[in-house]
C-alpha cells in the first residue's frame, strides 16, 4: 500500500504539464523597438527589458534582415541604470522589415528563455509582428538533479539534528553520509543540466552568479564532509560536535540553492522571501529526514530508550511541521493569487500536491504522536508502520518540490503580461467615438491602437487622418508632444512611440481628420511604474505617516493625512532624501481620487522648500493620493498611495 501511494504521488508530480508557461522564468516585459513597430529611423540599439536579472554573458541577442544578415554588433550588453535589461548595438538600418531573436540566461536560476519579433524601418511589419517568445520544456535531469540535491540535504540535515537531539542511533553517521553522496550528485546533474541551459562551458558557467551558486553549494557539502570525517573518527560528545558542524554546512548549502531559484526573484522582497524559504526547507529537513534517522534507530527490539528518542524526536517533528506549515503558506500566497491558478499552472497544481501530501504526513504524525510514540517502549508496529508511510509520502513531496524549482510561479506569469491601457470617448460634437489601446500602461516605449466610428452610425471611420497628442496633467512646464497613427488592421490606426514618457497622468487627445473637418476626442489616462516601498507609522495622538521610498531607492514622499477619517482633511506631502533631509522642491501637484470616481488635482499650500498641505475632502472607503515634485536638480519625483478610510 505505501509502495502504490509514493508512486501515485510521483506519477502525479510528473503529470503536472509542467512544460506550460516555462518561459515565464526570465520573460520580455518589453522591447524597444517594440514588437510590430514602424519607426521613422534606424535605432542605434535593440534593449530588451526581462523580468528576472539576465546573464549577459550567456546571453544572446541577433537582428537580421529579411536576408538573414545581421546587424547586431558584439555580444549583448547590461543598461547602466537598469539590471534587468540587456541592450545589443545595431549597424545603420536601411528601410525595411528587421527580426529580433534572443536566447537570455537568467542570473537567477540559470533558466533560458528565447523568442523574437518583428519591427520595420520605414516600413510596418505584417505577419511576424507580435513577440512570440518560447522556451525548451522544463529539463527532466534538472528535475532529477534537484530532487537529488534536495532529498541528500533533508537526509544529511535530518541525521546531524537525530545525533544533536539523542534521537538518532549509530546510523546516524551512515544515513548522514548516504544524504552527502545524494547532494553530491544532485548538485554534480544539476551543474549539468545548467550548463545545458546556458549552452555554455563550465568554465563560462562558473564564472556567473549561476556558477557561483554552483560553488557555494559544493564549499558547504565538502564542509559537510570534513565534519562527517571528524565525526567517523571522534568520541562520542566530538561526535555531536561534529554533527553540528556537519548541521551547519547543510543549512548553509540550503540558503544557497534557495538565494539561487524563486525566492531570489520576489517581487517584495528577495532577502525576506529567501529567509522564509531558507525555514521551509530546514523546517522540512530537521522533521522528515530526521524520522528517517529515528526509524533507522528503531530497528531493533522495543525499548524505554526508544521510546525516550521517540518521545524527543516527536516534539521536534511537532515544531518543524508549524515551522514548514507557516512558511510555506506564506510562500504559496505570495506565488499563488487565485485558487484557480492552483489548478490552472504547473506550478499551482504542484503546490497543491504538496501540500495534500504533507497532510497525509502530518496526519500520520499525529497518529503516531497520540498512538505510536506511547507505545513504543512495548510495540514499536504503530509508530514504524506511520513512520514508513510518512516518507512514502515524502518522497513525492520531495519531488514536487524538485517540480517547484523549474517552473515559473503564476506571479512571474502575470507580471510577463502587463496590463495594458484602455480609454474610450467622444468629442465635444458626438460626431465620433473612439477607442484607444496600448500593450503597457507603464511609461516608455509603446504602441497605441486606435479604433474610430462614426457616433451615429456605428460605421468605421475609413481613409482618415488620425493622430494623437500627449499632454502630462501633473507636470506644468512639460511640452505636450504628437504621434501620428498609419493605417491598420481590422479599420484600426496605429502608431508606436515614446510618448508616454513618466508616470502619472495624461490626457491624450486623438485627432481625427476627415475630407476638409477635423475633430479631437481627448481621453485621460495614467502610465504606472512599480509600486514603491510603502510603511505606515501609527502613534496614537498623531496623525498616520504614509511613506514611500521611490524605486531608485535615494528619495521618498510621505503622506500624511490629519483626520483620516470621512470628510474634510488636512493632508500634508513631504519630500525627503535617503538621509531623511528635505528635499527642496521648484514646483509640486497633488491629485485625489475616491473609489472609481475621477481624478482631480487639488489646491495645494506651500509650507517650506519640501513640505506642502492640500485640504482634501475624503470619502470612507478606498482613496488614492499622489504627487509630483521636481527637485532643484530637475529631478522628478511621483509617488501615489491608496488609503483605507473608515467611515464617519
Amino acid at each position: 500500500m505505501r509502495r502504490r501511494i509514493a508512486l501515485f504521488a510521483i506519477a502525479l508530480v510528473c503529470g503536472l504539464n509542467v512544460h506550460r508557461d516555462v518561459w515565464a522564468h526570465a520573460g520580455l516585459r518589453q522591447g524597444d523597438p517594440l514588437p510590430g513597430s514602424a519607426l521613422g529611423d534606424t535605432p542605434t540599439t535593440v534593449v530588451l527589458t526581462l523580468w528576472e536579472r539576465p546573464e549577459p554573458s550567456l546571453s544572446v541577442i541577433r537582428v537580421v534582415d529579411t536576408r538573414g544578415s545581421a546587424k547586431q554588433i558584439g555580444p549583448p550588453e547590461l543598461v547602466s541604470g537598469k539590471p534587468l535589461a540587456l541592450a545589443a548595438r545595431v549597424k545603420p538600418l536601411g528601410r525595411g522589415i528587421y527580426t529580433v531573436s534572443w536566447r537570455i540566461v537568467s542570473a537567477v536560476d540559470g533558466h533560458a528563455t528565447t523568442g523574437s519579433y518583428a519591427f520595420g524601418v520605414g516600413v510596418v511589419p505584417t505577419g511576424a509582428a507580435a513577440s512570440v517568445v518560447s522556451s525548451p520544456s522544463a529539463s527532466p535531469v534538472e528535475m532529477l538533479a534537484r530532487l537529488l540535491l534536495i532529498s541528500g540535504l533533508v537526509l544529511l540535515l535530518g541525521a546531524s539534528c537525530a545525533a544533536l537531539a539523542r534521537f538518532g542511533g549509530a546510523g546516524d553517521l551512515r544515513l548522514g553520509a548516504a544524504g552527502w553522496l545524494l547532494a553530491l550528485l544532485g548538485l554534480a546533474l544539476l551543474g549539468e543540466a545548467q550548463r545545458r541551459n546556458a549552452d555554455a562551458s563550465f568554465a563560462g558557467l562558473l564564472a556567473t552568479p549561476i556558477g557561483r551558486a554552483l560553488i557555494g553549494r559544493g564549499v558547504a557539502l565538502l564542509a559537510a564532509l570534513g565534519a562527517l570525517l571528524a565525526a567517523r573518527f571522534a568520541s562520542p560528545e566530538g561526535r555531536r560536535t561534529a554533527m553540528g558542524v556537519a548541521a551547519l554546512a547543510a543549512t548553509a548549502a540550503m540558503a544557497v540553492h534557495v538565494a539561487a531559484g524563486h525566492a531570489a526573484a520576489s517581487q517584495w522582497s528577495a532577502g525576506g522571501t529567501s529567509f522564509i524559504q531558507w525555514a521551509h526547507f530546514s523546517a522540512i529537513g530537521a522533521w522528515l529526514g530526521g524520522l528517517a534517522a529515528l526509524l533507522l534507530a528503531l530497528r531493533g527490539a522495543p525499548s524505554q530508550a526508544g521510546a525516550d528518542a521517540a518521545r524527543r524526536f516527536s516534539r521536534i517533528a511537532m515544531a518543524g511541521l508549524l515551522v514548514a506549515a507557516a512558511t510555506g503558506a506564506v510562500r504559496a500566497l505570495e506565488e499563488i493569487s487565485t485558487w484557480e491558478e492552483l489548478l490552472s499552472t504547473g506550478y499551482g497544481r504542484a503546490v497543491s500536491l504538496k501540500i495534500l501530501l504533507l497532510l497525509g504526513i502530518a496526519a500520520l504524525g499525529a497518529l503516531n504522536r497520540w498512538k505510536g510514540v506511547p507505545a513504543a517502549a512495548i510495540n514499536l508496529k504503530p509508530l514504524r508502520r506511520a513512520g514508513t508511510g510518512e516518507l512514502a509520502l515524502t518522497v513525492g513531496a520531495l519531488l514536487a518540490t524538485a517540480v517547484l524549482g523549474t517552473v515559473p510561479t503564476p506571479a512571474s506569469v502575470r507580471l510577463a503580461e502587463p496590463p495594458i491601457l484602455r480609454a474610450a470617448g467622444v468629442d465635444f460634437g458626438t460626431t465620433v467615438r473612439v477607442r484607444l489601446t496600448t500593450t503597457s500602461n507603464q511609461p516608455g516605449p509603446n504602441r497605441f491602437t486606435v479604433s474610430a466610428e462614426d457616433y451615429d452610425s456605428g460605421m468605421p471611420v475609413r481613409d482618415a487622418r488620425v493622430g494623437l497628442r500627449f499632454t502630462p496633467l501633473d507636470d506644468p512646464g512639460v511640452a505636450p508632444t504628437s504621434l501620428p497613427l498609419q493605417a491598420g488592421a481590422r479599420d484600426t490606426y496605429t502608431g508606436s512611440g515614446a510618448n508616454l514618457a513618466f508616470d502619472g497622468r495624461w490626457r491624450i487627445g486623438v485627432i481625427v481628420q476627415r475630407g476638409g473637418s477635423s475633430v479631437e476626442v481627448p481621453l485621460e489616462v495614467e502610465a504606472r511604474t512599480a509600486p514603491p516601498f510603502l510603511s505606515i507609522e501609527r502613534v496614537p495622538g498623531k496623525a498616520p505617516r504614509y511613506t514611500l521610498t521611490l524605486p531608485a531607492g535615494s528619495d521618498s514622499i510621505r503622506f500624511s493625512p490629519d483626520p483620516e477619517r470621512a470628510g474634510r482633511s488636512r493632508v500634508e506631502v513631504v519630500f525627503f532624501d535617503l538621509l531623511g533631509d528635505d528635499r527642496p522642491i521648484v514646483q509640486a501637484v497633488v491629485t485625489a481620487a475616491s473609489g472609481d470616481g475621477p481624478v482631480r488635482q487639488v489646491p495645494l499650500r506651500r509650507i517650506d522648500r519640501c513640505r506642502f498641505v492640500a485640504d482634501i475632502d475624503l470619502a470612507a472607503g478606498l482613496n488614492r493620493l499622489a504627487a509630483v515634485g521636481y527637485a532643484t536638480d530637475g529631478t522628478r519625483l511621483r509617488a501615489a498611495v491608496e488609503i483605507e478610510v473608515p467611515g464617519s
